[in-house]
């Protein structure tokens, strides 16, 4: 057992290298290991990498296959506050074999809160999400996508559209809920 973090020890040090074979090294122990707990290394390691390595890591979150590994993403995501590194991460989700369908009202959250690239994004996610939903969050995101046609005067209308195909697919989950209240006839 000692081995094993003394391997992740050694591969944490080479990740940090800017030489991209180094980092590849990295990723494919990080890979071996299943360890999820250098996933905040990994998501810090993005803000200031090359293109050839950005996109080893990018491939190599999109590959991530363990449960435990969502709740980290989704913690991620809500602390981060720089646009860009979050959109990259989102991008990786959609990418993913892992599901998010518990966390719909989420994604809703960050497509409203979010600029275009971002809320497209979310999009993408929540298109390829399985359902059945709980109808707890199919409320809690109709809510969330009522606040925002209630501020969005302002928005552009690329963002706005995004929304509104959100909010459809929101509907089309439960035709129970009358999400026709969500959406704007403009």
């Amino acid at each position: 057992m000692q081995s094993k973090k003394v391997k992740l020890s050694e591969a944490l040090k080479q990740f940090q290298s800017n030489v991209e074979t180094d980092v590849l090294a990295a990723l494919k122990l990080f890979e071996q290991q299943g360890d999820i707990s250098i996933l905040p290394t990994v998501f810090e390691k993005l803000r200031s990498c090359e293109l050839g390595i950005e996109k080893a890591i990018l491939g190599f979150l999109s590959d991530i296959q363990k449960i435990e590994a969502k709740a980290v993403f989704i913690q991620f995501l809500s602390e981060e506050k720089e646009q860009a590194l979050r959109q990259k991460v989102l991008t990786t989700l959609w990418n993913s074999k892992l599901t998010y369908d518990e966390h719909l009202p989420f994604f809703v959250m960050l497509a409203s809160t979010g600029d275009f690239m971002q809320a497209l994004e979310c999009l993408t996610i929540i298109e390829n999400m399985q359902g059945p939903f709980a109808e707890h969050e199919l409320l809690e995101s109709q809510l969330l996508l009522k606040e925002y046609v209630e501020e969005s005067m302002n928005e552009d209308e690329q963002k706005r559209q995004i929304m509104s195909e959100i909010a459809w697919f929101i509907k089309e989950q439960n035709e129970g809920i009358d999400a026709d209240l969500l959406l704007d006839d403009e």
